[in-house]
């Protein structure tokens, strides 16, 4: 099939002109994240993927979403959350993920399920062009910080795009999270990273600073990192994707730094409301088999 087949197929799949345009703005393989929900999910990728993952999850973690009713279904909305350790989240919904630039190329099939590489110009777009973006200010930098730290919001100080995005889109920062996250996957090497303090000690040494070194050590260790993500075991917790409430801000008041501030201060609230013990494998899967007991006495 050629590019200009291509082109028109996506085309005559944007039924909104004025998304069509945006659209047109970009290319063809980021094109793919304009297409609306129904096209996405009709696809034969999403339905294959949904089968053998979605759907497998959603009765394993018996996953359910609370609070989505808060966000308009037909207006553009910025989705932030902290990045777990390893790479099992469950969203259940569409969104236009903004995927490191440099993981798009290794993986070109997260495309065809509205991800994009995290470039503010075509994130603005899709904003407002009425869709729902999703991001995670922290990136690897937070998944890398250690269990101990793995409900604790940690981004470095210089993630503060996503706020602007926003507030030039002109749309509600909203902050998610998913209750029992951390436990829903086990990973033998992180858990043995973490046994022997090698997270905190990491950590330590990026907060240094050290020129040259810092930026080289960052790298490694998140390839490294990435990598053993693929190394885990799935364990039967109970997961909610919660829905916080859109972050209140006045921009002839506040600067970007105060609404970055209180987007932190509004996620870690949230983790604290539906995480308050914390890290704990034994709550997690105990909430799962209530929640299965409950359902055979329903039946």
């Amino acid at each position: 099939m050629d590019v200009i087949h291509i082109r028109k197929n996506i085309d005559n799949a944007i039924s909104d002109p004025v998304v069509r345009n945006e659209a047109r703005r970009y290319s063809i393989r980021t094109r793919l994240a304009f297409l609306p929900d129904e096209y996405i999910g009709e696809s034969w990728f999403f339905r294959l993927l949904t089968l053998v993952y979605y759907y497998f999850f959603v009765y394993f973690h018996g996953f359910e979403i609370e609070g989505i009713d808060k966000i308009d279904p037909n207006d553009g909305c910025l989705f932030f959350a902290r990045h777990s350790t390893h790479n099992g989240e469950i969203l259940g919904t569409i969104f236009r993920s903004l995927m490191h630039r440099c993981l798009t190329p290794f993986f070109p099939v997260l495309r065809l399920m509205g991800a994009v590489p995290g470039e503010p110009k075509s994130a603005l777009s899709l904003l407002k062009s009425g869709f729902w973006v999703g991001v995670m200010p922290g990136g690897a930098d937070e998944g890398m910080i250690g269990h101990e730290n793995a409900y604790k919001v940690c981004w470095p100080k210089t993630r503060k795009g996503f706020a602007h995005i926003a507030i030039d889109a002109q749309v509600p920062i909203v902050p998610l999270f998913i209750s029992n996250i951390e436990e829903m996957r086990w990973n033998p090497m992180l858990w043995f990273w973490n046994l022997l303090g090698l997270g905190r000690l990491f950590s330590y040494i990026l907060q240094l600073h050290i020129p040259y070194i810092s930026p080289i050590l960052l790298l490694l260790a998140s390839t490294v990192w990435f990598l053993a993500t693929f190394i885990q075991i799935p364990i039967p917790a109970k997961i909610i994707l919660h829905v916080g409430d859109p972050v209140q801000y006045d921009m002839s008041k506040d600067s970007i730094d105060d609404v970055v501030e209180r987007a932190k201060i509004d996620l870690q609230s949230l983790i604290n409301r539906h995480q308050p013990h914390g890290i704990s494998y034994s709550n997690a899967v105990k909430e799962r088999f209530q929640c299965l007991i409950k359902q055979w006495k329903k039946h």
